[in-house]
């Protein structure tokens, strides 16, 4: 067993020293938003299996295309653009072919146009369209991959082996279990392991020995309960899955499927869940290690190659979390900190030499941006919230300006060590910005998930205001200068947290956000109306329209609007199907009938999330704006 707190590789951030000009709380010079908001200079950059090839998403006349990169030749050529669109993703099948998919970004997030599937040759030739989703590669040396079909069920797919030359297809998941929402291929392409749904309140996990054997139920578990998560099959065939059962994270194990029992532990970590990571060696035919995001991210490695390779390009590039992929004789590594959005090296390991490949987002220079540092901090119950804050860089730590930023979903993970452009825009404006993940967060133990279930607008509001007390007792905000801010679920902490705390907010940022928890349950046009999970599973985390009506109510922002008196800036996508726009409309017509200061911002083409550069550019200059003219000394 490997305890990733006692050996695994860890990261940590540089301390820099060059001071940027903010504007907002001390009125300096305009911060860019284009650096921060902006598209990527490059996309992905993925090695080849032999790691003789480099693909690479890169800009070609305006739009993305795929270029491969002859490491040994060191020569280049764009193997694949679209006209009018741009390609969003790829994966390498084999040597000689890869699989990419493209989409129209013009049309905005629920109404753009999807390329599908899409194959081509290494040098550029034999392009074949291809129908459904990539499921994954097989990397078995054929140019077969395994592909999602959701023409039967759009939440349900089948597999398929799909020969990326002729289009060939065949169906590999006759005689499933059940509803299948995840399956599990081992070392050959074989669906072996599956997870099956059960009107979002259970599921079962079921295995088979080979592919023509039957199917076998391994365990079955209810929502909330610990349960086991097949994630990978070795290259011995042996299957590899997750469990929290008997401990509060989830922990890696192999498994005995023939006795149905846990066998050896390969990692665990006390803080977080650990389910997936896995590092597969293609020589080795094995596992050899994990990568894993704890507080700071990290690995841990089962085999002295690979650790040794580690230790090596972390001696090289100090202070930054490196991720390995490939082969120990030659390796890409992404290389990024807190400060820094990251780079990607190729290593070679008989050469002892590590050089740039690529650099995402030149324009950010890592020495001028503020570091964003985990955190913990003690709810009013006692349990512990994780977190992290960012500071404005060159500015004491004190009396800050704070905006306090909600992540969405809620029950996921919100945050990660790395850079990420909204905190590092806010705290390059001059404010202090906490990111809890609050009760009810995923990936921290079941018993901070566990712990916000049924409390939207109660418990996880409260989780907000003790963070932001937490700052003001160690002296580093000024409580009187707070503004909350959130998108999508963090929308609806934004306003329940303006309507139940009125004077503890100097305004709100909602953006994208729900404002009432009934309209979940009555809006039929939006994306999850009549879902098993709106049907069933919600009514147990967030709480049953008809049993739970009085706490829904009381944990309403339009119900409670009323009590809303500080500046709000409210911004929603026409085309979202998530949090359909009425949530908007709603809260903006009951505040402006009251007279509360509304900046209403629709972007047409938008759905759940700005897409586009120019909206995203539009939306966080007002919020520049809007900050400034709400969190200056003299308001």
């Amino acid at each position: 067993m490997i305890s990733i707190a006692r050996i695994a590789t860890i990261a940590i951030g540089l301390a820099l020293s060059i001071v940027v000009l903010a504007e907002g709380a001390d009125n300096a010079a305009p911060v860019a938003v284009g650096p921060f908001f902006g598209h990527n200079d490059y996309g992905a950059v993925k090695l080849s299996p032999s790691g003789r090839y480099l693909g690479v998403l890169v800009p070609v006349q305006g739009r993305i295309g795929l270029k491969v990169i002859d490491i040994d030749a060191r020569s280049g050529r764009i193997v694949a653009t679209m006209d009018g669109g741009d390609i969003v993703g790829f994966e390498w099948v084999n040597d000689n072919r890869l699989v990419f998919n493209g989409v129209i970004l013009h049309q905005g997030m629920e109404n753009r146009r999807g390329t599908g599937l899409v194959a081509v040759n290494a040098d550029g030739t034999e392009v074949v369209k291809l129908s459904r989703a990539l499921h994954s590669v097989i990397r078995d040396g054929s140019d077969d991959i395994l592909v999602a079909d959701f023409a039967f069920n759009r939440r349900f797919p089948n597999l398929y082996r799909v020969n990326t030359k002729t289009g060939e297809a065949h169906l590999k998941t006759l005689g499933k279990p059940g509803d299948v929402v995840r399956w599990v291929i081992d070392r050959k392409g074989v669906a072996r392991a599956v997870v099956t749904d059960e009107k979002s309140t259970s599921s079962r996990v079921f295995w088979r020995a080979d592919e023509e054997s039957n199917w076998v139920q391994l365990a079955e578990f209810h929502l909330g309960a610990p349960r086991l998560i097949p994630i990978a099959f070795d290259g011995d065939g042996s299957l590899i899955v997750a469990s929290d059962i008997g401990r509060d994270t989830f922990a890696i194990y192999r498994y005995d499927a023939l006795k149905k029992t846990v066998g050896e532990e390969l990692a665990a970590h006390p803080q977080v869940d650990l389910t997936a990571g896995l590092v597969f060696d293609l020589q080795k035919d094995r596992i050899v290690g994990v990568e894993y995001q704890g507080q700071l991210p990290g690995a841990a490695w089962f085999d002295e190659d690979w650790a040794r390779l580690q230790h090596a390009v972390d001696t090289a590039l100090p202070g930054r979390m490196n991720l390995l992929t490939g082969r120990t004789s030659r390796v890409l590594v992404y290389s990024y900190s807190d400060t820094d959005p990251g780079a990607y090296y190729l290593f070679d390991g008989d050469k002892r030499r590590l050089e740039p490949v690529a650099t995402p987002r030149p324009a950010i220079k890592p020495e001028t941006m503020p570091t964003r540092k985990p955190v913990r901090y003690a709810a009013r119950d006692g349990l512990q919230i994780p977190g992290y804050l960012t500071l404005p860089k060159g500015r004491d730590a004190k009396n800050l300006p704070l905006v306090v930023y909600v992540h969405g979903g809620p029950f996921v993970r919100g945050a990660y060590w790395a850079w990420s452009p909204v905190p590092a825009y806010l705290a390059t404006l001059g404010y202090a910005v906490l990111e809890p993940e609050f009760r009810g967060s995923a990936g921290w133990g079941s018993k901070l998930q566990m712990a916000g279930w049924k409390q939207w607008g109660r418990g996880m509001q409260d989780d907000l205001n003790d963070g932001m007390d937490w700052l003001d007792k160690e002296g580093i905000i000024d409580p009187k200068r707070a503004c909350i801010m959130g998108a999508s679920y963090g929308g609806y902490a934004v306003m329940m947290g303006l309507a139940r705390d009125p004077d503890r907010w100097r305004c709100g940022i909602n953006y994208v956000g729900v404002t009432d928890i009934n309209l979940m349950f009555d809006v039929t046009w939006s994306d999850y109306a009549y879902s098993d999970w709106i049907e069933y599973a919600a009514k147990e985390q967030i709480g049953d329209p008809d049993k739970d009506a009085a706490m829904l109510k009381a944990a309403s922002p339009l119900e409670n609007a009323a009590r809303i008196k500080a500046p709000v800036l409210m911004a929603y996508g026409l085309q979202d199907l998530r949090v359909p726009i009425v949530h908007g409309e709603k809260m903006r017509d009951a505040l402006v009938k009251q007279g509360t200061s509304v900046e209403w911002v629709v972007y047409q083409e938008e759905g759940h999330g700005f897409l586009l550069e120019n909206n995203r550019f539009d939306f966080f200059r007002r919020v520049s704006k809007f900050l400034a003219a709400n969190l200056t000394d003299k308001n």
